[in-house]
């Protein structure tokens, strides 16, 4: 009963340990001065510009954004809460008697 046993690592059907492995990629060494330099740039704003289609859109979603607030702010919160109640007024499901028994 011991001769049918197998010892060892479990063998893959695609992968065969005769196969050549990939060589690792060597990493491209970074200059120094050349990062400071980019950074430096960057900085100065030198770098790359904006498109006029990227500034208006920047310019509408500022103008958006100061519309909404000025909406949200216009609202005092007695305003909302008797909106709220209201609403809930007209619903009629919300003043209804819940029915208690499923035999009648």
């Amino acid at each position: 009963m011991k001769d049918t046993v197998i010892k060892g690592s479990l063998k893959l059907k695609k992968v065969s340990s005769d196969a050549p492995k990939k060589a690792k990629k060597s990493k491209p060494t970074v200059d120094p001065k050349q990062v400071d330099m980019t950074i430096r740039r960057n900085a100065s704003g030198s770098g790359p510009h904006k498109t006029e289609a990227e500034l208006r859109f920047e310019a509408r979603r500022q103008a958006n954004m100061a519309e909404r607030m000025l909406k949200r702010a216009a609202v005092s919160h007695r305003e909302k809460v008797e909106k709220f109640n209201k609403q809930m007024e007209e619903m009629t499901e919300f003043n209804d008697i819940p029915k208690v028994s499923w035999t009648k």
